[in-house]
């Protein structure tokens, strides 16, 4: 699926060595999701994230539709710019644009429209995830038993489920019709379980080089001042879109019998939740706030202008592209290089084919 990639990352300008530097597999870390995915950052601008086996296959089947539509309307769906191996280990990743830039943030949130929404930071503070299991008796039985930690965790679940992303009404009419458009998609490919990252950041001379995404309008932030006359920032980005809808899930359906709201439902009705959710949650602008100045359009990229009762359910952690000759697809990758592969960067990774 190389040709796909390399297609995406020439109409967003990303250099075709852009993963060569600034991060090695020393350096991975575990993303906080329950999955335990590992993660590395590749200064501001990108990510590079490790696959399980599943998502790894996922990505290989969906990638020709998925650059098809990516650029082909605007999208929320985070870029994807490089799917690879790594030889000595065998193990896979693929690299992503950073689409909330960086921190600090007011508020950051890992939201699906069920009870798997959760907070991730708060006024530049990140909160650790504290999930309740089924050896831990007492945090079942009563909530005097939790730790701080637990306590600001379950606050943060709270929060998430209820907040509210005020936008400018043009804003919050752009961002759900590019959600609809994308939640048919990854319904269309049987995949669910995805997140709606919502980053807000506040001060002054918030605008481009705030933003993780130099592409289609999707991934630039959405700029307004509060009824105070504060300067804000709100980016969303789809993210964890690789789970496919399996016998595994079916079967996890059944398990979580008892849970309300529960994030493993089928794609379909995955889909229409979150659309429903989030057309509750992103509201108007109230009176006395409004949109600020766009900042200029980035050149033109990927697109064009283009989630005890239901206070506390149990949460148990949890891209046609034209034919391109192989020699000009593969020539500008001959000097990448994996940092921290022990071989030579041309043969420290397999790229992956449909």
């Amino acid at each position: 699926n190389e040709e796909v990639f390399s297609e995406l990352r020439r109409n967003a300008q990303v250099p075709h060595d852009f993963a060569n530097d600034g991060w090695d597999l020393d350096k991975l870390v575990h993303g906080g999701g329950k999955g335990g995915s590992l993660m590395a950052r590749v200064g501001s601008s990108y990510m590079i994230k490790e696959l399980s086996k599943g998502d790894h296959a996922s990505l290989l089947k969906v990638a020709c539709s998925y650059g098809q539509h990516v650029r082909s309307g605007e999208t929320l769906l985070c870029p994807i710019y490089l799917h690879f191996r790594e030889a000595s280990t065998g193990r896979f990743f693929f690299a992503m644009r950073n689409s909330i830039g960086t921190g600090p943030f007011a508020k950051l949130y890992d939201l699906k429209g069920c009870a798997d929404d959760k907070t991730l930071e708060e006024d530049g503070e990140p909160i650790k995830a504290v999930h309740k299991r089924v050896w831990n008796v007492g945090m079942w039985c009563r909530k005097t038993s939790w730790s701080k930690e637990r306590r600001v965790y379950y606050d943060g679940k709270v929060q998430a489920r209820r907040c509210e992303i005020p936008l400018a009404p043009d804003q919050r009419a752009q961002c759900l019709k590019s959600m609809e458009r994308d939640t048919a998609w990854l319904a269309q490919n049987r995949l669910m379980d995805y997140s709606l990252l919502v980053a807000v950041k506040t001060g002054p001379g918030l605008g481009s080089a705030d933003s993780g995404g130099s592409g289609f309008s999707g991934h630039q932030p959405m700029l307004y001042k509060s009824s105070e006359g504060q300067d804000m920032a709100v980016f969303v980005s789809i993210i964890d879109f690789l789970q496919r809808w399996t016998m595994g899930k079916r079967i996890a359906r059944c398990v979580k019998f008892s849970e309300c709201n529960k994030a493993t439902v089928p794609p379909r009705t995955y889909a229409r939740r979150f659309n429903r959710h989030f057309a509750t949650r992103l509201v108007e602008l109230r009176a006395g706030a409004g949109a600020a100045s766009a900042p200029s359009p980035p050149p033109k990229a990927v697109a064009r202008p283009a989630g005890e009762g239901w206070d506390e359910v149990p949460s148990e952690d949890r891209m046609v592209s034209r034919p391109i000759p192989v020699e000009e697809t593969l020539a500008p990758l001959a000097a990448l290089k994996i940092p921290g592969a022990q071989q030579p960067a041309i043969s420290g990774f397999k790229l992956l084919s449909l």
